[in-house]
């Protein structure tokens, strides 16, 4: 369904890319055949009062669509997930902004040590203020504030984020909070095959394929999708598939295996 209109993309690139670009197909393929996925396990059977619910997938997997039909779904039984969002010292992209999907931020280089809000500049995060920073791709750092962890043992919250983050604070402590081990629900959206996979992030902004620093960033985000994903299969993780034109059935998988 999607390989001719990807070979089109695909002539964008050099030889040497392209043959990367299938490599990673064929990689990706092998690594979903390996993760176990939501709707072949069995229901969870207790809901969860506490810990995060968190998500991740490949780039292009289309993890915010999937996540707009999850609230939905949420409102209709009048249920609550509050988010956690994560700083994020990135430049926002046209037509992001606050908490759209991060808190952005600027390092501040005087008194006091920290974290700017960009939109919100009188709003400084100190290193007092962080739970856990981390690199989530090379050039983009993100990092979780304490008090919303701290809210997570209390009630339950929704993380998105790469999973060695995830798998860090589900098996390390971090200052005084404990790993947060069964309390933190990993599922992993993926679309059903590489070639889609590829497909959709190529095709998100094709006009843009022409530019050589754009066709190497894009080399970046498969390259780092692909170690994840290569995670989340040593570790077992649910998998949800995001079929084409199914996002609604990949929301209800989604709160099926959160036991939601």
């Amino acid at each position: 369904m999607f390989a001719n209109d990807l070979n089109a993309l695909l002539q964008t690139f050099p030889p040497q890319d392209r043959e990367q670009i299938l490599g990673h197909i064929t990689i990706y393929d092998d690594l979903l055949a390996q993760l176990p996925r939501v709707d072949q396990q069995p229901l969870e059977k207790s809901r969860r009062d506490v810990g995060i619910l968190a998500l991740n997938g490949a780039s292009g997997a289309g993890q915010s669509y999937v996540m707009a039909r999850v609230q939905k779904l949420l409102d209709a039984q009048s249920m609550t997930l509050p988010r956690i969002y994560l700083l994020a010292t990135r430049a926002p992209r046209p037509g992001e902004g606050h908490k759209d999907p991060y808190i952005f931020v600027e390092k501040v280089e005087d008194a006091p040590e920290g974290y700017r809000d960009i939109h919100h500049p009188d709003v400084i995060y100190t290193p007092e203020d962080l739970y856990y920073f981390y690199q989530s791709r090379p050039g983009a750092a993100n990092a979780i504030l304490l008090k919303d962890v701290r809210a997570a043992l209390e009630d339950v919250r929704y993380l998105e984020t790469v999973i060695p983050t995830l798998l860090h604070i589900k098996t390390t402590r971090i200052g005084d909070i404990p790993a947060w081990g069964d309390n933190l629900q990993i599922l992993y959206l993926a679309a059903p095959s590489g070639v889609e996979w590829v497909y959709r992030l190529l095709n998100r902004e094709p006009t843009k394929l022409e530019d050589a620093a754009f066709r190497a960033k894009l080399l970046g985000r498969l390259s780092s999708s692909i170690d994840d994903m290569r995670l989340a299969a040593e570790h077992e993780i649910a998998c949800v598939l995001n079929r084409h034109g199914e996002a609604e059935r990949a929301a209800q998988d989604i709160l099926t295996g959160w036991g939601l």
